[in-house]
């Protein structure tokens, strides 16, 4: 039986991979999606199964990603079924999510309905006030502290006992938690927005960052970040994104403005950005959330750039060309030592976690990519040897329809062709191989862009083969005829009849794989042997008969 993370957004969403995502305003949803953001948003959906994305490493249905997968895809468009399955099977497990009877889990809730608000579904049970029967609306508000000393803030219920240990938080909720709800709470008209709100702003410290974790006791009066170290990229990143239904009331503009520039401070020069503690090193996952952040702020330039650092280390079918991420065109890398290791070892059980993880903003984030050298979709023209080849003998193949320099790989499906190289002035690539594994074998060349390839096939002949060759008699007389026949050739294979120390024959086998010829066996008497052979010397027959005078 599957297994659900009870406990959502637990202390570590923010820091450990990012566990959130931001969803993008309306107005990115409609602009024209980048191929990259595409071929993500397809890697990621695929994935799901069911309406969820299972955790097989750890065996349970991970629904904060799952939720994230939602918001990313609906963000973008075009995948209106996915986010119907993924809202269903959330309204049927709901509970285990957003917790049960004596447990309830503030974080969860919020997103819960902040997915509910994004699926925006018909259906009279997938509304945020009746979504499988529970009022995610009250069920966010009834998370929310409303008795002072501390109002606005998000808490969990828990039951006694559940935290015994001083230096933990009182609970599992988090200032990732309190975005959501806020984004979730003003979008519904709830009364409790403003407090959500106020303690949300409370959150950001002076260097414009905001922390990912409230103060431990959610009874202390002093509830405001004083610490501008706990300040986290992807909390910062949250806060923006929750913020901006309210940007025109002054004390949310003037932390929003304070944010960009936490957020331009901390940006690399090539546009990456690192995440909070656990994941302070560049990765796509921390860079995605702020570029998506960056873009709504106004800085497009600086998105664009962070969403191109991105674009490096998504798997295209050039970068993936013979390597083990074959096949997982789309996914991004969290960085760069993740993708060394999935070019060897492919996404296994144990990574693709991290793998969802770093694809589900990137999808939205990519929608900010300019690619600095686009190139049109293209088929390229391949052209190889139209007839047999032997497995492992030299082949030469042609492609055309390159730009002039581009960068290709060719490459063929059992792995035997991988090779990269650049079309000449002409748009043409002259490729070397070795041939691959006999069959009929698929070659393909990709280009550096998705959507430019091309293909041709190969015939590829085992190297060592013993036809059947038989002649008509045993014994012919001197300067006699004989007939030799064969069987086991390749359709229409080209054979070399051979007697007496030399070729008398260059023919092509039938279709079906034999072939006869009648020829003079000359004056010398004894035993002869006539020799069918095929494209190389080792597929061969060989007859024996007598000569006689």
């Amino acid at each position: 039986m599957k297994k659900s993370l009870r406990r959502g957004l637990v202390a570590t969403a923010a820091t450990a991979l990012g566990a959130g995502l931001l969803a993008v305003p309306a107005a990115q949803a409609d602009t024209s999606r980048t191929p990259q953001t595409v071929n993500a948003a397809d890697w990621l959906s695929g994935q799901v199964v069911d309406g969820v994305l299972y955790n097989e490493q750890f065996d349970f249905v991970d629904w904060g990603l799952t939720l994230d997968t939602l918001l990313a895809l609906d963000a973008v468009g075009g995948y209106n079924a996915k986010v119907a399955d993924i809202a269903d099977a959330l309204a049927d497990d709901l509970g285990s999510y957003i917790g049960t009877g004596a447990e309830k889990y503030a974080g969860s809730a919020a997103k819960a309905l902040v997915a509910a608000q994004a699926a925006d579904l018909d259906a009279a049970d997938r509304t945020p006030t009746n979504f499988g029967g529970t009022d995610l609306v009250k069920a966010t508000e009834a998370q929310v502290l409303t008795t002072p000393p501390v109002t606005g803030r998000i808490a969990d219920t828990l039951p006694d006992g559940e935290f015994d240990d001083d230096d933990l938080p009182d609970d599992y909720a988090n200032v990732v938690g309190q975005t959501f709800a806020v984004k979730a709470l003003h979008a519904a008209g709830s009364s409790l927005a403003d407090e959500a709100t106020a303690f949300l702003l409370a959150q950001q410290c002076s260097n414009g960052g905001f922390r990912t974790f409230f103060t431990s006791d959610n009874t202390a009066e002093q509830q405001e970040c004083s610490d501008p170290t706990t300040a986290e990229v992807d909390t910062t990143a949250f806060a923006v994104d929750a913020l901006q239904t309210q940007i025109g009331d002054e004390s949310v503009s003037d932390a929003l403005a304070r944010a960009r520039g936490y957020l331009i401070g901390a940006r690399g020069n090539d546009g990456e950005f690192g995440g909070g503690a656990a994941t302070e090193a560049p990765n796509t996952n921390s860079t995605a959330l702020a570029a998506v952040a960056l873009e709504q702020l106004g800085d497009d330039g600086l998105a664009a750039g962070s969403a191109a650092w991105i674009a490096q280390r998504q798997v295209t079918a050039y970068s993936a060309c013979g390597t083990e991420l074959d096949g997982q065109f789309g996914a991004v890398g969290y960085d760069d030592a993740a993708i060394a290791t999935a070019e060897d070892d492919g996404i296994e059980v144990e990574t693709a976690d991290q793998w969802r993880r770093a694809t589900a903003p990137a999808i939205t984030a990519l929608q900010s990519y300019d690619d600095p050298t686009p190139r049109p979709r293209a088929t390229f023209t391949v052209t190889a040897p139209s007839g047999y080849v032997a497995a492992g003998a030299p082949v030469s193949l042609t492609a055309s329809g390159l730009a002039p320099g581009e960068r290709y790989c060719v490459y063929s499906v059992d792995g035997s062709i991988a090779k990269a190289g650049k079309a000449n002035a002409s748009g043409v690539a002259t490729i070397s191989a070795t041939a691959p594994s006999p069959g009929v074998r698929p070659v393909y060349v990709y280009g550096e862009r998705d959507a430019r390839q091309g293909e041709a096939s190969l015939r590829v002949l085992t190297t060592t083969k013993r036809f059947v060759a038989t002649t008509n008699v045993k014994t012919v007389k001197r300067n006699g005829r004989i007939r030799v026949s064969a069987r086991g050739l390749a359709p229409s294979e080209p054979v070399r009849i051979g007697y007496g120390g030399t070729y008398i024959k260059t023919a092509n086998a039938r279709t079906d794989g034999t072939i006869d010829y009648t020829f003079g066996v000359g004056s010398s008497t004894g035993k002869k042997n006539v020799y069918v052979r095929g494209i190389v010397n080792t597929r061969q027959g060989i007859a024996s008969f007598t000569v006689v005078k």
